[in-house]
């Protein structure tokens, strides 16, 4: 993947496609390889940028970043790709970063997905799940925590090859202990409520009714700020919507990025 220097930092950034911008930002602890099936439904469509943020991936991984960092880059890889007017989907700590890009720069996104967001936190939600289940934890490795912190992250419809293909692909580079830390702390004592009712563009939110980490209400949330928004509740669907419901998926996001 091409490598871009952007605000100081190398980013991995993934481009196909010809069309309009879509701008596909991952979780806490992934790449943007999780969104390859994402990238091949839509790239005939649109030009798709999948980002691995930094301390992500194959991305420079400094020892010390913020969420705004997070934003700062997702902006300025779209000004180093001359693009404006994108779609951006974003999912967990993604969406954090989809929900400041559209907030900071209204005119600039032209339609929002929110996959399993939340709008504010005192730590990032995997360190509260892993505080919640401190026991379970206990006696781990690193890789078995992170491990048995994705398998607790489904709902109960996940059958153990969807989690097991997902996982292998959530971790595919994976972070050390200091990475995971960094990558943790730079999401502790965010709150986007302030900035939310910035966004214009139209939106979607989409959350997972067994979700661990961002609850249905935290989504409620973020769409209670948003003026240009629908919500969707994924009935058989924790954390990962994508692999948990994917037909249902796949279809939401085809049907509103086509309508906008």
């Amino acid at each position: 993947m091409p490598i871009l220097h952007v605000n100081g930092v190398d980013l991995s950034v993934a481009i196909e496609g010809t069309g309009p911008p879509l701008l596909f930002l991952h979780g806490l602890g992934a790449s943007g390889r999780v969104w390859s099936k994402e990238v091949e439904s839509f790239k005939p469509y649109f030009t798709t940028v999948a980002i691995d943020a930094r301390g992500h991936g194959e991305s420079a991984r400094p020892a010390h970043y913020t969420l705004d960092d997070h934003i700062d880059d997702a902006a300025g890889v779209l000004d180093v790709l001359g693009m404006t007017d994108a779609r951006v989907v974003g999912s967990s700590m993604g969406s954090y970063v989809a929900q400041g890009l559209a907030a900071r720069d209204p005119a600039r996104i032209h339609s929002l997905v929110l996959v399993v967001p939340k709008c504010h936190g005192e730590t990032s939600s995997s360190a509260r799940l892993i505080a919640e289940h401190a026991d379970e934890f206990k006696g781990m490795t690193h890789d078995e925590q992170q491990e048995y912190l994705l398998k607790l992250s489904f709902g109960p419809y996940a059958s153990e090859p969807t989690k097991a293909a997902w996982i292998s692909e959530e971790r595919r580079f994976p972070l050390t202990p200091p990475e995971w830390a960094s990558a943790a702390a730079a999401l502790t004592g965010f709150d986007l409520r302030p900035a939310l009712p910035h966004i214009k563009a139209n939106t979607l939110v989409m959350s997972g009714r067994y979700d661990p980490l961002n609850s249905v209400q935290d989504g409620q949330e973020c769409a209670s700020l948003i003026s240009n928004v629908e919500f969707v509740e994924m009935e058989r669907s924790g954390h990962f919507p994508n692999v948990e419901e994917p037909t249902l998926y796949i279809t939401l996001l085809h049907e509103f990025l086509a309508g906008w």
